[in-house]
């Protein structure tokens, strides 16, 4: 019987160890270049949201959270304009507060609908990070979304002081 070349085991490993540590740093380059985090005051938050609502009309989101859905009558313009970024931007007040904002390819948050293209959890808009909200049921589909176009898809507030903010364009 033969034993294995012992040089070709050692290659066959260092490819497959270049492999996975090339794929570790590109999964940490990406998270570094579409996710920020850092700690705020409620107050700098505060502001923070009022200027990202301003540039949306009142009324404007898709998902109306005391009903976890989107509302009956959201307006389509199929066919206006391909979805290109996912924004998420979250006042998270576990520990102190921070202010997360994530921005990521839209063929990105397609994988974080799963086969069947449906959000269920708030926490599935998150993408990639852990926040209080990542309980919060609501029904939303890829469809939806692009029936509907670029815009506002929730503007929440947590009963807690949180505030939960997204929109795709």
């Amino acid at each position: 019987m033969k034993c294995p070349n012992r040089s070709g085991l050692y290659l066959l490993f260092s490819g497959v160890l270049a492999l996975v540590l090339t794929a570790i740093g590109m999964g940490l380059a990406f998270f570094a270049s579409h996710h920020e985090s850092q700690p705020v005051t409620e107050q700098s938050a505060a502001v923070t949201f009022a200027q990202l609502r301003s540039q949306f009309p009142a009324g404007s989101a898709l998902l109306e959270m005391s009903r976890a859905q989107p509302l009956d009558e959201f307006g389509t313009t199929p066919g206006l304009a391909a979805l290109h970024t996912f924004h998420t931007v979250i006042f998270d007040t576990r520990a102190g507060g921070r202010l997360v904002e994530i921005h990521v390819p839209y063929w990105f948050a397609r994988l974080f609908a799963g086969r069947e293209g449906e959000f269920h959890w708030l926490g599935q808009l998150t993408f990639l990070d852990d926040t209080e909200f990542d309980g919060e049921s609501i029904q939303l589909t890829l469809e939806q979304l692009e029936q509907r176009g670029p815009g506002l898809i929730v503007d929440y507030t947590h009963p807690g002081g949180g505030q939960f903010l997204s929109w795709v364009e």
